[in-house]
Parts: structure tokens; C-alpha cells; sequence
């Protein structure tokens, strides 16, 4: 039976669109972090409207640049939260980055745009994530609007930076504010019938091969940096392929699924500074994206990875620097806990059927919240289609029934019961 902040976010589905899309229109792509001031402030106005307090929390400038690449360094990080205090011991809060990656390709609908199209509402960011953003800001809204109270304090928080690590985002949220939340909903990480309770992890590294450059019609005295790094990949990916065999490091989810770890190279690669057809390149780089399981550890994964990367480089006779791009420890949770199975029974009945438990292929910011703050957490947001890719897209049912979900639990959550009901 529908909770009459269900049937307003039916009846309100329109307006919910419309937020939505003026959401996507602002393109705060990362990298390098543009347009976040322009969003922030914007959600902070609808925060205040709907009756919320509003804190924002921008990352000083010299920790900026300290963190982050030039290209990113001169562009602010803000992280807004919006209070909903009813006066209860505990608090939930709903969080949600605001970032996107950026658009490439050929898209018959413009990534910036927010268009609809009959049940499908396309652009970049649509699924990942400003959709479960505007969803989990109207289902408090519609909780508000109908006159009913929830049994916790409800937070939103729309943070930055997830997309490249999330450590000047739910990083620095959860390191810096005072106030903590008692439980914690990532609006990524499961969908429909699916509940996250954890995520793989992230090594991600930069490998630089450094040789000797000069003139094209003079390689004498030279080394082609671009013929190393093509040697040293082909030495390294069938090594690093042996490692992942290893049965130790396959994961089983509460679902039933098994995740293995995965390896990725040359995501990212090209030659130094100084590129030119005559010029024989002194540097060339290529990236490792390795994804580990709940069940590996990341500093033995960074460390393996590194050395086997020095060790092949070093019996080559290859020079080479290492950057660390990104790292992510993975998580697994129980789902036996209060919230995963308050959360359970939200998703069941707007959704019907039987709601699973998994843990994520791609990593989220759940980890931020469960390590480093050791407070239970679950993540659950839209069902989006080709997120990352051309004509990324939510569709419009999906969206309301996320909202509804978000609203039923925000209603029915009673985390001091045994059974959080």
C-alpha cells in the first residue's frame, strides 16, 4: 500500500523531471571539476525550499592543490549537506555525488541537454548519479510536503569528486564534519532489486617509461621510449593475468554471484611533452586499472603490482617512474544488520518481489562510510543504462519508483527496534 509521500511523488513525477534535468544541464564535468559552485549553490537553494538547514563544506584551496592534478587544482570542491533534524537520537544520511565524467561521441541526444524522450531521460550524468541525487532530494521533500515524520534525523549530502577517488568529496566530508551520521545510504551501488552492501576496490597507476629522445633522422644516441613501453607492456599484462587466476582472490556476494578480480591497460596512454612526428619520444605512459575484491587487500595489491612492474622493467633494462592515480579499498557488509534489511523492505514493497543483496563490480564512496567511520551503510540508486558511455539514460518509472523507495524507508526506519522496524 502506498504511503501517501508515494503517491505525492507520483503525482509530483513532472517537477521531479524538470529538477532533474536542469541538474544535468549543469555540466560539472570531472576532470578537471567545472561548474560545481553553479550546482551547489542551486542545490542549496532547493534544499532551503523544501525546509532543510544547509552547511557547506569547501576543500581550502592549498589541500586542493596539494591533491589534485594542475588541470583540476584551480577549480573549487564543495560538499553541501542538507539537515532535516527531528529531533531523534539517530541520523541516516543519504549521500550522493554530483560529479560526471565527461562526454565523448556521437550522441543523437545532447549529454547536456536533459531531454526526454517518451519514458527515457538521457544525458550525461542521468544515471550516474544526478538521477538518485534528485530522487533521494524529492522523496524527503515528499516526506515533508505530507506531513510525516521520520523516526531519524535525515541528511542529504551531495559531495564532489567520486569519479576520481572521492577523497576531496565524502573524503574530506567524513574526516571534517563535526557531526556524524549513525547510518549511511549511498545512492549508487544497487538498483531495482538489487541491494549493495560492499564494492570492489581500485589500484590505479600511471607508468611512465623514460628514455631518451632527438631528432628523427638522427636515432643514433637515442631511445624510443614508445618502443620500450610496447616491449614492457607485453611482458607485463600476461604476468599480471597469472596473478588474478588465483582462486583465493574470487569473492562470493550474498546473491550467490562470484566476483573476480580484473585488470585493465593502456586506458589511458600517449608520449611526453615534446610529441611530434620527427621527434623520437623521450617518455611514453600507459595506465593499470586493476579491481580487486572484498576479499584481497589493497596495500598488498598496490605493492605486488608495483613490483612486478619494476622487476619486469628492471630485467628489460627499461627505466621507469610509477604515479599512483587512484586507490579504493574494497567492502563487503553484513546484510543481516538493521539497515540493509529496513532498506530490504522498502524495495519490496514499492517494488514487489524478493529484494537480493550484492556487492558492486565498480567501486562507490560506501567505503568512506563503513572503514572509515565504521557505520552501516547500504547503497541502492536508479537502474541507468550505458552509464559512462553515449546516450547514458534513466527511465522515468524507475526514477519515481527510486524516489518511492527512498521515502518508504525514510518513513518506515526505525533503527532502535531489533529488527530496525
Amino acid at each position: 500500500m502506498n504511503t501517501d509521500a508515494e503517491t505525492w511523488l507520483a503525482e509530483h513525477e513532472e517537477d521531479l523531471c524538470a529538477f532533474l534535468a536542469e541538474t544535468v544541464r549543469i555540466p560539472t564535468v570531472n576532470p578537471p571539476g567545472e561548474n560545481y559552485t553553479d550546482l551547489v549553490e542551486r542545490l542549496e537553494a532547493k534544499l532551503r525550499d523544501i525546509g532543510l538547514s544547509t552547511e557547506i563544506l569547501t576543500v581550502p584551496q592549498q589541500i586542493v592543490a596539494k591533491t589534485l592534478l594542475p588541470g583540476s587544482a584551480n577549480f573549487p570542491r564543495h560538499n553541501l549537506v542538507g539537515r532535516w533534524d527531528v529531533g531523534a537520537e539517530k541520523t541516516v544520511q543519504l549521500n550522493s555525488h554530483y560529479d560526471v565524467v565527461p562526454a565523448a561521441g556521437t550522441w543523437k541526444h545532447s549529454p547536456f541537454a536533459g531531454e526526454r524522450d517518451g519514458d527515457w531521460l538521457f544525458g550525461r550524468g542521468m544515471a550516474d548519479m544526478k538521477g538518485s541525487l534528485a530522487a533521494s532530494l524529492f522523496a524527503v521533500e515528499a516526506v515533508r510536503r505530507t506531513g510525516l515524520k521520520p523516526r531519524v534525523n535525515v541528511e542529504l549530502a551531495f559531495v564532489a569528486d567520486e569519479e576520481i577517488g572521492g577523497e576531496l568529496g565524502t573524503g574530506y566530508l567524513v574526516s571534517h564534519r563535526k557531526r556524524t551520521p549513525d547510518f549511511a545510504i549511498v545512492c549508487e551501488g544497487g538498483a531495482a532489486g538489487k541491494i549493495g552492501v560492499g564494492h570492489n576496490g581500485i589500484v590505479q597507476l600511471e607508468v611512465t617509461v623514460l628514455g631518451k629522445g632527438g631528432h628523427s633522422a638522427y636515432p643514433i644516441r637515442t631511445v624510443n621510449a614508445f618502443e620500450q613501453m610496447v616491449a614492457l607492456v607485453s611482458r607485463i599484462e600476461p604476468e599480471i593475468r597469472k596473478t588474478l587466476a588465483d582462486s583465493r582472490k574470487r569473492f562470493a556476494t550474498p546473491s550467490g554471484e562470484y566476483l573476480e578480480p580484473v585488470v585493465n591497460l593502456g586506458g589511458v596512454f600517449g608520449p611526453g611533452k615534446a610529441a611530434k612526428v620527427n621527434i623520437i619520444p623521450g617518455e611514453a605512459s600507459f595506465t593499470i586499472d586493476r579491481r580487486l575484491t572484498p576479499s584481497e587487500q589493497l596495500v598488498v595489491v598496490d605493492r605486488e603490482l608495483r613490483e612486478l612492474v619494476r622487476s619486469i622493467a628492471a630485467k628489460c633494462r627499461i627505466r621507469i617512474r610509477i604515479r599512483k592515480i587512484q586507490t579504493t579499498a574494497p567492502c563487503a557488509l553484513s546484510p543481516r544488520s538493521p539497515l540493509p534489511q529496513a532498506f530490504r523492505r522498502a524495495v519490496e514493497g514499492v517494488r514487489g518481489g524478493r529484494a537480493r543483496f550484492t556487492v558492486n563490480r565498480g567501486a562507490t564512496d560506501m567505503h568512506y562510510y563503513a572503514r572509515k567511520l565504521g557505520v552501516d551503510t547500504i547503497g541502492y540508486g536508479v537502474d541507468g543504462k550505458n552509464i559512462h558511455a553515449i546516450e547514458e539514460r534513466i527511465s522515468v518509472k524507475d526514477l519515481v519508483a527510486t524516489a518511492q523507495v527512498y521515502a518508504r524507508f525514510l518513513c518506515d526506519f526505525a533503527p532502535d527496534s531489533p529488527k530496525g522496524r
